[in-house]
């Protein structure tokens, strides 16, 4: 069960209700850590602003970026966030075999090459907290450093978000399941 229950738009103060409205603006609904977060609406309101740039407006194809949320959300085991982006990812048009593969935690030699780059550069950020020189330098010399930063910040975002989601022990919502199987 979850330590806060989701904030409603009526218990904000008037000005903090702007933050609220911005978010079911860019995500359609108050919900998962956004529920929780509006206890602190300027907090809310500045994770979602990067979660906006990192999520929607990085240029990098979405089925590459849900690839990378959802190795992040499976290194710190956080159902919740892999559930809602595995969605995601699939819709994105990313294989059930890659999905099953991140969710076990299973080598990933089955992989195409730009899913295995950029799941290894995620995975030895959140693993090692530091990036094998030739892992880093393959995705520098693939995506330019632009992107490297950008691709790093999604992975940081989403660790965010992950841990904000564990902390307050948000429950997968009604039509979810648990996805990471170990």
């Amino acid at each position: 069960m979850a330590r806060l229950g989701n904030i409603n738009r009526e218990e904000l103060s008037d000005a903090d209700k702007q933050y609220y409205d911005s978010i079911v603006g860019s995500r359609g609904s108050v919900r998962g850590p956004y529920g929780v977060l509006l206890h602190s609406p300027d907090l809310a309101s500045r994770i979602a602003h990067t979660g906006t740039y990192v999520r929607f407006d990085l240029d990098l194809p979405e089925s590459l970026k849900e690839t990378i949320i959802i190795t992040a959300a499976r290194e710190i085991r956080n159902q919740y966030e892999f559930a809602a982006h595995a969605r995601l990812a699939r819709e994105a048009g990313v294989s059930e075999s890659t999905i099953a593969t991140i969710a076990g935690g299973k080598p990933i030699d089955s992989l195409e090459d730009d899913e295995k780059l950029l799941v290894t550069y995620a995975q030895q950020l959140i693993r090692d907290h530091k990036i094998k020189d030739e892992i880093f330098d393959a995705v520098k010399d693939k995506y330019g450093i632009k992107k490297t930063i950008d691709i790093t910040a999604l992975i940081g975002h989403y660790l965010l978000v992950g841990q904000i989601l564990s902390a307050f022990e948000v429950d997968l919502a009604e039509g979810m399941s648990a996805e990471i199987t170990d």
